[in-house]
């Protein structure tokens, strides 16, 4: 398996429960292989995952679909209501109409607005986004049907709020301490974290501010299950330390030592980011890195 291989693979993988992760995953998997794990063998492990988690389709739905030029009201309409077939060739015409960027600023601006349990609505929007201009013209068509997906499945009938003004101002450095301590279901709130840091150039200061308080409440809150608790038996068991090659070597298993759940790429991805990114915090980090890798061994 190749970096394009697993690519094409991703942009084929739909979702089996609520969202899909595939395209999200490829982007981790491409951030690993180029800084922690120079391991061929991640494209493969990747390819393996996404086949537990995901639903590979053999083709594009808009090929077989015929729709008359959709007004910019029908195709919201569609959309909302998560009517398909047509959903697919219906935001297939709002990009060639107004581009990839009107797409997603309108998703982002309700991201915003809406906290989501597991922050999949922002996360996976910004993988999007990110991996967008990595396409070839062949590509953008699969790729924009597993958006549809997403956004019929996430968003319905939401929109933004435009009285977004008043928001509790959260630093980084604040996120990282209350996620470290409520991670989330498979450390949803890191991966959050690690994803607005890396596009906040991209968000603008007011955006940033809603969905790091957002981010903020998800992690403070009561857990939606209790399921998503930290294991506090194991944690007691889990080790950290500020040596790199002792991370290194954790962020191996995490994304090796088993092949259970797709989000053991997007995770390992998220703490290497946060590692390189809080220099101070790095027991921390390598601690709950551990941690992981002995939940997947349970």
């Amino acid at each position: 398996m190749t970096k394009n291989e697993l690519l094409n693979k991703a942009l084929f993988c739909s979702a089996t429960i609520h969202q899909p992760h595939a395209l999200k995953a490829f982007l981790a998997t491409e951030s690993l292989s180029q800084s922690i794990i120079l391991d061929e063998a991640i494209w493969d492990q990747a390819s393996k995952l996404m086949s537990n988690s995901e639903v590979l389709v053999s083709g594009t739905f808009s090929d077989f679909i015929e729709v008359p030029k959709l007004s910019d009201i029908r195709i919201q309409r569609i959309l909302e209501r998560g009517i398909y077939p047509v959903a697919y060739e219906a935001l297939i015409q709002w990009h060639k109409k107004k581009g990839f960027d009107d797409i997603i600023n309108n998703y982002v601006k309700i991201s915003a607005s809406h906290n989501e349990y597991l922050s999949h609505n922002i996360t996976i929007l910004l993988a999007f986004n990110t991996l967008y201009p990595q396409l070839n013209k062949f590509q953008k068509i699969p790729f924009l049907e597993r958006v549809t997906e997403f956004i019929t499945s996430t968003f319905g009938s939401k929109s933004a709020d435009v009285h977004l003004t008043q928001f509790q101002t959260v630093t980084f450095k604040e996120l990282l301490a209350v996620s470290i301590e409520q991670p989330g279901f498979f450390g949803h709130n890191l991966i959050t974290l690690a994803w607005l840091m890396r596009c906040r150039g991209a968000l603008g200061k007011d955006l940033l501010m809603a969905l790091n308080q957002n981010l903020y409440i998800q992690a403070t809150s009561p857990l939606e299950d209790s399921d998503d608790a930290v294991d506090l038996d194991i944690f007691s068991k889990s080790v950290g330390y500020e040596s790199e090659e002792y991370f290194s070597q954790k962020i191996h298993t995490l994304v090796f030592g088993t092949c259970s759940n797709l989000h053991q790429i997007t995770l390992a991805d998220s703490l290497e980011y946060l590692w390189k990114q809080f220099p101070d915090n790095r027991e921390s980090i390598s601690r709950v890195t551990d941690y992981y890798g002995r939940m997947l061994e349970k």
